[in-house]
């Protein structure tokens, strides 16, 4: 019952803020998504067009954060990165984490922006494997919305697979914002292929 909430909330979030259109509940949700999509179109970049994406990407953030979290204050964004902060050539994935103050609480989201075909696991596979997924519903744009939780480590998080190949996800240590990651993870500003 929570879950239906939780997805009930995650709609109307995505609705209310203007993020990513309309969406809709599904049972199943990623029945009909097949992963990898076909005809997907590698992205090749230098690190001057990634640095200058993620900068973007920044700025997207210092933007939608107070709308998605409202009454946030202290926005502040890291640097955009792999596995350490900094970009190179031909990245195919940067994160980085964005801290804020949200209902007088200390809130640290990290958002992945994966290029197409980086993401190897299908919605189902990574549910069945790697995730204790809590639900799921469609975007508007044929792709998938996957809320997980690690109860190990107090993690919470909304992935968005999407058509093009792409997939971002944003987690959090902070429980009941899975709303609001659902209204980042399909923001469509996050993509590689611009």
């Amino acid at each position: 019952m929570r879950m239906r909430k939780v997805m009930a909330a995650a709609l109307t979030g995505l609705a209310l803020i203007g993020l990513a259109g309309t969406a809709s509940a599904s049972a199943q949700g990623s029945g009909d998504l097949v992963w990898p999509p076909k005809d997907i179109t590698p992205v090749h970049k230098t690190k001057a067009e990634l640095q200058k994406q993620a900068d973007g990407f920044s700025a997207r953030q210092q933007q939608t954060y107070p709308k998605v979290f409202r009454g946030a204050q202290d926005v502040s964004t890291g640097n955009w990165g792999g596995e350490a902060e900094g970009v190179f050539d031909d990245m195919q994935y940067m994160g980085n984490t964005v801290t804020l103050t949200y209902k007088g609480q200390s809130v640290t989201t990290f958002t992945q922006v994966n290029a197409p075909g980086m993401h190897e696991w299908s919605p189902k596979e990574y549910c069945e494997k790697y995730a204790t997924c809590t639900g799921q519903v469609t975007d508007h744009r044929g792709g998938v919305i996957v809320f997980a939780e690690n109860e190990q480590f107090g993690i919470t998080s909304a992935r968005n697979w999407r058509r093009n190949g792409e997939v971002v996800w944003v987690q959090t240590w902070t429980p009941g914002i899975e709303a609001q990651l659902a209204a980042l993870a399909t923001d469509r500003a996050f993509t590689f292929t611009r």
